[in-house]
């Protein structure tokens, strides 16, 4: 007999339907698998049939054909050993099930028949989430990434026993409704293991300057010796991000899905707060922006919605940096195969910090600088300057006084820093409520001329400013969306001279 199983499986992070199609008719017994299968997929045959073994089923004495549809699309992973096993089992009469059409099938099994986890159930569920009639059979262990979609209809099952039994029994008797975050526990504190911006000693300027990149979510870098503080600092940013809306842990969290490890023991959990992605500066190209054999997304689409911090900034490979131009600018990845182009969610705040010189000590008032001046040109030139022009917020770090170790009062909490963080969000999320924009570093150009109500003094005092500063075109108005956000901190309606006189501090490189 002839049957068509519906199943899924992932194009980066995109849900492609696939048809799983069974042909199982009398003659000489054998079995060949087509339709562009890697080797996971490949070698499915051996699992399923060992699976089928262990629910008492044989099928084994026909000639069987199974094709996966569309057959140019390269089929990767394990999710398509379950439906492979329906598709057996329902050809060759060792089960009927009703309602066969309605159910679509993922999941990786054992040798003894049990369901694994697999990647991308998130991507499968959003997929189903407006087809009402359609039932999501998946392994149990990946139920909470089910439930998070609402609108979803599913049916979990431990072993392919189990599932076998409840589709027998009709699986739409036992389909659960995903409720999506009607049942989760969405509020969240801060985890314990951020450190908090009120035991950083001094540095008001730089904890100043961070404040404003998160309110708007600009691009930011910091220059200072060794040991003045700056991967400290950074590491207190993410106590004061405002919290992610639910439609943003559901973007952020299909990502990580997606990017997992198939067969993960753990279970998946939804990202509840802010990705703050730290790769190392020996990191290639592949690893930070995706791609690979396996087209997984790479680290800057992992800080979709958060930060990408590159600490060290300057030992990063050049190239590797300049990927990043792109992402910075448009918020997505592309990435292009001769199998089609990707696209990866990448909306992260870009957050770096790098020593001055190659001693580190070139910004230092106590410590001379061994560098020679072409040694110190040639490190600092490794970060190029259409780059460099993409980075709203660029800090000094002075290193602190020996005196201030000492001092037992703290400074202002990572929690009132934060609480006007969010009033300059919410200012935020009114003004784009109607767009696509979310944030104050995302707006056009023109956006940005129209939101600043610039008057006519200020004005004048910007356009000199950026002559004299040398600024480009996108340097300006990356000028103009900093003063936008430092006027929503206070409040304000209207960009003034104030409010550009402090972004202008953060746009020069100081060496």
């Amino acid at each position: 007999m002839f049957r068509r199983i519906r199943s899924y499986c992932l194009f980066g992070i995109k849900a492609v339907p696939v048809s799983v199609e069974v042909d199982a008719s009398q003659g000489l017994p054998g079995f060949t698998l087509v339709g562009l299968p890697d080797n996971a997929v490949r070698e499915s045959r051996e699992r399923v049939i060992s699976a089928i073994r262990s629910v008492d089923k044989v099928v084994t004495g026909f000639r069987t054909t199974v094709n996966l549809s569309p057959a140019d699309l390269r089929k990767e992973g394990s999710a398509l050993d379950l439906p492979l096993a329906i598709g057996l089992l329902t050809a060759t009469g060792e089960i009927e099930v009703p309602d066969l059409d309605n159910l679509v099938f993922v999941g990786e099994l054992s040798l003894d028949g049990l369901l694994k986890p697999i990647r991308g159930v998130l991507s499968f569920a959003m997929s189903l989430s407006k087809k009402s009639k359609d039932i999501l059979v998946i392994p149990r262990a990946n139920e909470q990434e089910a439930s998070l979609v609402e609108g979803v209809r599913y049916v979990c099952a431990d072993s392919l026993k189990e599932c076998v039994e409840k589709l027998e029994a009709g699986a739409i008797n036992s389909a659960k409704w995903a409720k999506g975050f009607k049942d989760q526990n969405t509020h969240f504190d801060v985890p314990k293991d951020i450190p908090d911006f009120k035991n950083v000693v001094g540095m008001e300027s730089v904890k100043r300057a961070l404040e404003v990149a998160a309110a708007g979510a600009h691009n930011f870098l910091m220059v200072g010796s060794p040991g003045a503080g700056k991967t400290l600092c950074a590491k207190c940013l993410p106590g004061i991000l405002p919290e992610m809306t639910e439609l943003e842990i559901l973007e952020t969290s299909r990502i990580h899905s997606c990017a997992r490890s198939a067969g993960d023991s753990e279970d998946f959990k939804p990202v509840m707060v802010r990705p703050f992605r730290t790769p190392h500066h020996s990191a290639s190209m592949v690893s930070l922006v995706g791609g690979g054999t396996r087209l997984k997304p790479g680290e800057a689409s992992l800080a979709h919605n958060g930060v990408l911090f590159l600490d060290e900034l300057p030992e990063f490979n050049r190239c590797v940096l300049e990927a990043l131009r792109e992402p910075m600018e448009e918020g997505k990845i592309s990435i292009s195969r001769a199998s089609g182009t990707i696209t990866w969610p990448a909306r992260f705040m870009m957050g770096a910090a790098m020593n001055p010189c190659p001693c580190g000590y070139a910004m230092d008032p106590k410590r001379a600088c061994t560098c020679l001046p072409e040694a110190r040109k040639r490190y600092q030139e490794k970060i190029s300057g259409p780059l460099l022009d993409r980075i709203d917020i660029q800090v000094s770090v002075p290193p602190v006084e020996a005196s201030q170790f000492g001092k037992k009062t703290l400074a202002e909490s990572s929690a009132e820093i934060r609480k006007r963080v969010c009033s300059a969000r919410e200012i935020q999320r009114k003004r784009f409520a109607n767009t696509a924009i979310k944030t104050n570093a995302e707006m056009s150009s023109d956006f940005a001329k129209s939101c600043c109500k610039l008057s006519a003094e200020t004005e004048k005092f910007s356009i000199s400013a950026a002559d004299k500063m040398g600024l480009s075109a996108r340097g300006y108005y990356r000028l103009l969306k900093v003063g936008r956000t430092i006027a929503d901190l206070r409040n304000s309606d209207s960009v003034e001279i104030i409010d550009l006189s402090e972004a202008l501090r953060y746009r020069a490189f100081r060496s």
